[in-house]
Formats: C-alpha cells, sequence, structure tokens
C-alpha cells in the first residue's frame, strides 16, 4: 500500500507538473537570414513560413546553411545556438519526469545551456559517433560525421559516450572529449583552446543570464581560466585542436561535398553496357534548389564524342556545332543547353508561387482529371527532357502552367481558377498535346493525319472544409472531355452525339483530400465514359501517347461500334506518410467497375523511401516507385489484352539500392525501364500495338568532395 501511495504522489506529481508548465516546445527566437535557413517537418515537408517565435515541434529538423540560429525551449528556458552549416533535429521534448530532451545533431556544431532548475532539464544529443547526457550544463558539441566529434563543456558535468566502443566518460568545466580520438579520455582544454571553441556560437539575442539557474555570466575566458584551475590534472598528450582556420576549411568542405557529386559507372540502355561519368552539382539556397547534370556517356573511348550516348540521336554537347544554318544553330545550342538542367524548383504546389523546371515526375493541374503526376522523365536517362511546371496564386484569382519539354514543346497545360466566395475556388483546365502522331506506330491499321491534335478541357470546384497542419479537408470535383483535332476540323462528334442528342465520351469525379495528422490522403468517386480516360496526361503519358493516338483514331473512324459504348465507374483511395523521418510511403489504388461487373481499367501505385540510417549495421537505403494501370487483369492474367506483364508499357518503374563504404563514397544499383527507341530516337512497337519496354540498369560509385 505504501509503494502505492508513493507511485500515485509521484503521479500526481508529474502530472501537476505538466500541466502547469504545459505542452513543450522549442521556439525560434533568432536567425540571421530566413532566405538560408530550412525547417522540415517529420512528414518530411518543408515548412513554407518561417517566423520570429514559431514553435518547432518534435520531427522538426532545422538546416541553417550560410546562417545561424537560436532556440529556446518553453517552459523550461534552456537555450541553444546553432552554427552555420548544421543540420539538427528535435526528437523528443520532455514530458514527464522519466522522460529527457533529445535531439541529434547530424552535422555541424551547437552550444546549449540547459537550465538547471524545473521542468525539462534533463538532455540527450546525440551524433553520429556518440552520445552526451546532461542536466543543467553550459557546453557544445561539434559533429562533422567521418572527420570530427566532439563535446566540450563550459559549466557543468556531462556524461559523454562513444557508441561505436560503448565507453563513456565524464566532461567536467572547461573539458573536452574527442570520440574519434584514439585514446577516448576527457582533457583539460586551455583558455585560448574553450575560446575559439565557442567565438562562434555565443548567442546574439538570447540572454544566458535568464537560463534558470545560471547567473550573470563572465568574460568566457575569466570563466574557463578559474575553472580550468580546478579541474583535474591536465594529461601529457597534447590535444590536437582544430584552429578557426581548419574548422572554416572543414565547413566549408562539407558544404562542398553537399553541393557537388560524381557518379561513375556503367549502365545498359537497349541491352548496350556503357560507361559513365556524370557530375550532378547541387545548390540549395533558401526556398531555391537547383541540380545540373552533366554527363559523359560512352562505350569504348571515353575522349571520342562520337563514341558518347546521344540521347532520341542527338549529340548533347555539340551546342550546335553540328548544325547549319543561324536557327538550327540556335535551337541545338539551346536544346543542349537545357538538357544540362536536371531541376530548378522554388515552393510547392498551392503555395503563393511555386514552379519547376527540369526532369519532372509529378506534375499536375488542379486535382488531376485531365493531368496528374505527368512525368516527362519515365524514361530518363535514355530520354531526357526538361520541362516547366509554374504556378501563382494570388488568393483571389491564380493560375497554374505546365510544359512537358522546353527544348522541343508539344505538350502545353494550364488552370484558372477564381475564389469568388471566400475559400471556395472555380477552376477552368485546359492540356493539348499538338503532335502525338510524331510517337505513333507506323504499321498503325489505319493511317493517322499527322496534323492530329488532342484536346482536353476541364471544369472544377475546390473548397477546404478544414486545412491545418493537424487536420485537413478540402472538398473537390471535376468535370472534363476531350476534342481531338485532326484532317483540318475539330471532331465535335466524339463528345457530342448529334443522332440522339446526348454527351459521350467525358468523364466526372468527386471526393475529398488533405492530411489527418501525419498522414496525407485522397479519396474520390470517379466516373468516365465511352473512351475518356481520367488523368490521361499521367505518368506514362509520354511513352504511351502513340497507343492513344492509334486508339482515338480507330474509335473516330467507327463511333457506332457498340464495343465503345462503355461505362466505368470507380473508387479511388491514396495515403501518404513518413515514420520517423526514416520510411516515407505512398500508395494508392482505384477499384473499377462498369455495367457488366469488374472493369479493367484499373490503378495501382506504390512508392517507398528508406532514408540513410534506418537499416543498422549496413545502413543500406534506397527507394522505388511502382505506378501502373490494368495491374489487377494482369496479375490474375484475365485481361482481354493479349502479352501484357507487369513490367510493360502500363507500367513506369524504379528502384535503387545505395550502400555508403564511407562517408563521401556510396555504391548504387539502379533499375528502372524504358521504351526502345532506335537510332534517330522513334519509338519501337511490339506486334499488340504497345511501345517495346527494355530495363535500364546502372551500377555506379557515388563520390563526395
Amino acid at each position: 500500500m505504501k509503494k502505492i501511495l508513493i507511485f500515485l504522489l509521484l503521479t500526481a506529481v508529474s502530472f501537476s507538473l505538466f500541466a502547469q508548465y504545459g505542452t513543450p516546445v522549442a521556439i525560434l527566437e533568432y536567425y540571421d537570414d530566413d532566405l538560408e535557413l530550412e525547417i522540415t517537418g517529420a512528414d518530411g515537408v518543408a515548412l513554407v513560413d518561417i517566423y520570429y517565435g514559431m514553435d518547432l515541434e518534435e520531427g522538426d529538423t532545422i538546416r541553417t546553411n550560410r546562417t545561424g540560429a537560436e532556440l529556446r525551449l518553453d517552459p523550461n528556458g534552456s537555450i541553444i545556438k546553432l552554427s552555420p552549416f548544421t543540420v539538427f533535429t528535435i526528437e523528443n521534448l520532455q514530458k514527464s519526469e522519466n522522460d529527457s530532451n533529445d535531439f541529434n545533431l547530424i552535422s555541424g556544431k551547437i552550444h546549449a545551456i540547459a537550465a538547471r532548475a524545473g521542468f525539462g532539464e534533463r538532455y540527450q544529443i546525440r551524433t553520429q559517433s556518440a552520445v552526451c547526457g546532461v542536466r543543467g550544463t553550459d557546453f557544445g558539441v561539434i559533429s562533422l560525421p567521418g572527420s570530427v566529434e566532439k563535446a566540450f563543456v563550459i559549466d557543468g558535468l556531462i556524461d559523454y559516450t562513444n557508441s561505436l566502443t560503448n565507453q563513456k566518460i565524464q566532461l567536467g568545466s572547461g573539458m573536452l572529449g574527442d570520440a574519434l580520438a584514439e585514446v577516448f579520455q576527457a582533457i583539460a582544454a586551455s583558455a585560448e583552446q574553450m575560446n575559439d571553441l565557442v567565438k562562434d556560437v555565443l548567442f546574439e539575442q538570447l540572454d544566458p543570464a535568464a537560463v534558470p539557474g545560471h547567473g550573470t555570466p563572465e568574460k568566457v575566458e575569466e570563466v574557463v581560466e578559474a575553472q580550468t584551475a580546478e579541474s583535474q590534472e591536465p594529461v601529457e598528450e597534447e590535444p590536437k585542436e582544430l584552429s578557426e582556420k581548419e574548422m572554416a576549411e572543414s565547413a566549408m568542405m562539407k558544404a562542398i561535398s553537399d553541393i557537388l557529386g560524381l557518379e561513375i559507372g556503367t549502365v545498359t540502355i537497349d541491352g548496350d553496357t556503357y560507361s559513365k561519368a556524370i557530375i550532378q552539382p547541387t545548390f540549395n539556397i533558401g526556398k531555391l534548389k537547383l541540380s545540373l547534370y552533366l554527363p559523359v556517356v560512352y562505350q569504348t573511348d571515353l575522349f571520342d564524342p562520337e563514341d558518347w550516348y546521344h540521347p532520341e540521336g542527338n549529340n548533347e554537347w555539340s551546342f550546335g556545332t553540328d548544325q547549319d544554318g543561324y536557327t538550327d544553330i540556335a535551337l541545338d545550342a539551346l536544346s543542349d543547353l537545357f538538357l544540362k538542367i536536371r531541376y530548378v524548383e522554388w515552393g510547392e504546389q498551392r503555395d503563393p508561387f511555386f514552379f519547376k523546371i527540369g526532369n519532372l515526375s509529378n506534375m499536375t493541374l488542379g486535382h488531376g482529371i485531365l493531368m496528374k503526376n505527368f512525368a516527362n522523365d519515365a524514361d530518363f536517362p535514355t530520354i531526357r527532357r526538361v520541362g516547366l511546371n509554374l504556378g501563382i496564386d494570388g488568393g483571389g484569382i491564380g493560375f497554374e502552367s505546365v510544359v512537358n519539354d522546353l527544348s522541343d514543346p508539344e505538350i502545353f497545360g494550364t488552370r484558372l481558377y477564381f475564389r469568388p466566395i471566400g475559400k471556395l475556388a472555380l477552376g477552368f483546365s485546359s492540356a493539348i498535346d499538338i503532335n502525338p502522331d510524331e510517337s505513333a506506330d507506323p504499321l498503325s491499321a489505319f493511317p493517322i493525319p499527322s496534323d492530329t491534335m488532342f484536346l482536353t478541357a476541364a471544369a472544377d470546384l475546390d473548397f477546404p472544409l478544414m486545412e491545418n497542419e493537424l487536420l485537413s479537408f478540402i472538398f473537390f470535383t471535376d468535370i472534363a472531355g476531350m476534342v481531338p483535332y485532326r484532317d483540318g476540323e475539330f471532331e465535335q462528334d466524339m463528345i457530342y452525339n448529334s443522332d440522339d442528342d446526348t454527351f459521350r465520351n467525358y468523364g466526372w469525379n468527386a471526393g475529398l483530400f488533405g492530411n489527418i495528422l501525419f498522414i496525407d490522403y485522397r479519396l474520390e468517386y470517379r466516373y468516365f465514359d465511352g473512351v475518356f480516360k481520367p488523368s490521361f496526361f499521367n505518368t506514362s503519358y509520354e511513352r504511351m501517347r502513340g497507343k492513344y493516338i492509334e486508339d482515338i483514331n480507330n474509335y473516330l473512324n467507327d463511333m457506332d461500334n457498340p464495343d465503345y459504348n462503355e461505362t466505368v465507374m470507380g473508387v479511388y483511395g491514396e495515403a501518404g506518410f513518413s515514420l520517423f523521418d526514416k520510411i516515407h510511403t505512398t500508395i494508392g489504388y482505384m477499384w473499377p467497375w462498369d455495367s457488366s461487373g469488374p472493369s479493367e481499367e484499373d490503378e495501382f501505385l506504390f512508392e517507398v523511401a528508406i532514408m540513410p540510417g534506418t537499416i543498422p549495421v549496413l545502413d543500406l537505403y534506397g527507394s522505388l516507385a511502382y505506378h501502373r494501370t490494368k495491374f489487377i487483369p494482369t496479375l490474375l492474367d484475365t485481361s482481354e489484352e493479349a502479352n501484357l506483364t507487369l513490367f510493360d508499357a502500363n507500367t513506369t518503374f524504379t528502384g535503387e539500392i545505395v550502400y555508403p563504404i564511407a562517408p563521401t563514397l556510396a555504391l548504387a544499383a539502379i533499375v528502372s525501364t524504358s521504351v526502345r527507341t532506335d537510332s534517330n530516337g522513334a519509338i519501337i512497337y511490339e506486334s499488340n500495338g504497345y511501345p517495346e519496354i527494355v530495363p535500364v540498369i546502372t551500377i555506379e560509385t557515388r563520390i563526395g568532395f
């Protein structure tokens, strides 16, 4: 009974403390430059609005880049300073006496002053090679994975554990420890050494004297000198300390390694094996993300440009020197220049402003009834394109636009929307393919006019019932149709049957999308009639457009055929979530049926990404993406179409496994699929009318600098 009473008493005290102080948070009190500062939530989504005083939560990751930042823990009052080029994750905030404040210093440097009194005084700082256990201490931690792993104490005491050997030491005032040293031990630091360690992480905005349990601070030099005299006798071995210049050089090398990337290996395209050397510089400047793609892919001679791989027959390093005439030279030079861009991005869809340029796999107009996850990189690297996705939301009015390839534009999309009443949005969309016959099978049963175009249009409604970070429910509905253009005129009969005054070949949908805590979801009902396909411009459209134009052409030549008079309905569901910022997963499926029962027009989506550090020991990481229509009929072999396989033209697939050999060296195996093309870039077709699909296998060594 006595033990029970003690337990109940402790529980009541803990509860009262929690009720008194409220839910703990980390407050972003100061930063030098908001364009440099990046904050990513636990779901892996970057936070758009960054401001002084914002609450940071468990799972948030702060990347300072070229700026510094200062955090204050509420309610206990501890403060943390992050130096430039630091990546820092808030893993847990203390909510009970048996809990602790847990942080992960992925790279960079911090200076923390932990409160000595009150609720929430226990801390644990984890780096790649060590763990700091802290109570009421003024201390700092440095982590440059693979090169520097240190902790130092200005005032107080910490437990410093080498996670590689499980050896633990205690660091007192004026001492430091090095987890990567040959001997893991506590070392007394001189005042000059300590000043070098703390000079770039001194607090600018927050007042150390305001931290509970810490009085008015003296100059760091005086504190360190006084405390060093009382500390343990220094060992004979003089520590090898990084000078200010060396620290700056290490930070600079870390920044360069984040920017530069080199891939060396082999890639199999259309059954031919090539060697490759690819430089991919990547830059993250605030919200702006830029990556270049500078490849040399060759078979036998690295120094012979004629032996290099030419995507779609184009020598991408000629910059017009293999062309005649000013126009052709200028266009080829511009095209080759565009091909050196992997991507340029700013923001995300539904932001006030966003744009994406490059190899893109997720271009969507509105809710996606015309264009959803349109990909111009489904056949990368066999075929490379540089697309554009742009959007502006002015509050009361906005627009979105899409172009499939800036060097050879053929597919265009745009959406204009208004908000006439509150948050209610009305949108009008159109997507056009001006040259689908370019990809058609030359052996098609019916001749396809060379001026054929696909013109689609849609109207939509969007109303947020609730929209915030925790819960959002956004209702939407769309209606759409397509009118082809051929032989110099629009084929209005395809959508309007004048014989019986009815509409045909159209589609509509309605549903909800948004998020429930950390899960993003989408649930919708779909209805489409005749040969209309929802999300017509989708992930596999670039490779399937030749098949689509043949199907539409056959329909236009025989519109009264009862085989085309079919209505398909279905329910589509999709969910995406992240687990501890380590595993990101998205899965979706459409269950379809028609008047006679189950339909073949289903859709399956599965994506998973495993982040570095998730799998212990080997530390393997990678990703897989699989998107397919006609999935279940092919899986069960019940399709009416012949020769379907799980990796045919109805599928887009890519997967990679990466094994880190060293901090700057990794071995990667990548498998994807691509359409087979001839030497001029023309698609080769199978007997069933589908493009022929071949595997693309890459084995490469990735080198960071």
